[in-house]
């Protein structure tokens, strides 16, 4: 078999359905995959949704419209627009796939099945030349999926590293942070307990609260000082 793409009859309209057949003989490989997709009929808004996705693997020949690459796969059309330019294909053009998913089918007024062509049909239609490059073009992905297997596991590595040394900052800075917490939580000792009554620059008061904080991004130890109007200063534990 080949794609075979089947019109929909239109709502109020006469147009008969009918199917024509695209790349007879050149369908060898059908893939499944899961995919996020957009099912916004309009795409006006995004509406995405786990998508099970059908691809369809053919050859394109050495000359023809060249596929373009969507996120890393060549992906080609089942029926060029009259406007796309053909020209020599390089070896790497000339395999690509098409999507058959007919997510929006009903919009587009048909849908597309593939199945793979027999190796006699490949053989009639295509040729011998077409299983040769296609021993090509497998080599070539299975070095180009090593290769960036390869670069995926150096990123990997790169971003391991620049968080090990991120982490290490971070340790460091906690571990001085903790340091000077414990210092200034020493100095606690300095202030009289609460409900003494004290006078620090002339401000005389009741010490009502003592305990150490950041201020200002750094560890102090405090107490708060009240007098009888109700007027509060806060006193450094080295005031005292």
């Amino acid at each position: 078999m080949t794609i075979v793409k089947t019109d929909l009859v239109q709502y109020g309209t006469s147009n008969p359905a009918g199917t024509e057949r695209f790349f007879v003989g050149r369908v060898v490989r059908i893939q499944q995959v899961t995919e996020t997709r957009n099912w916004s009929d309009t795409l006006d808004y995004t509406d995405m949704r786990s998508t099970s996705c059908t691809y369809a693997l053919v050859y394109l020949g050495t000359h023809g419209v060249a596929p373009r690459n969507h996120f890393g796969r060549l992906l080609a059309s089942h029926a060029p627009c009259s406007w796309d330019e053909p020209r020599d294909l390089d070896v790497g053009e000339r395999f690509a796939w098409v999507d058959c998913t007919n997510l929006f089918s009903d919009r587009n007024g048909f849908y597309l099945a593939a199945e793979v062509d027999s190796l006699g049909d490949q053989l009639l239609w295509a040729g011998p030349e077409m299983l040769d490059e296609l021993v090509r073009h497998d080599a070539a992905m299975a070095e180009q999926a090593a290769a960036d297997a390869e670069e995926a596991l150096r990123l990997e590595a790169q971003r391991a590293a620049a968080a090990a040394v991120e982490a290490a900052k971070a340790a460091k800075k906690a571990a001085k942070d903790a340091a000077l917490r414990v210092e200034a939580e020493k100095l606690l000792a300095r202030i009289p307990p609460k409900g003494t009554t004290v006078t620090v620059d002339g401000f005389t008061g009741t010490v009502f609260w003592t305990g150490a904080s950041k201020y200002y991004g750094k560890w102090t130890a405090r107490a708060g000082v009240k007098n009888a109007k109700g007027t509060v200063q806060w006193v450094s534990a080295d005031r005292f």
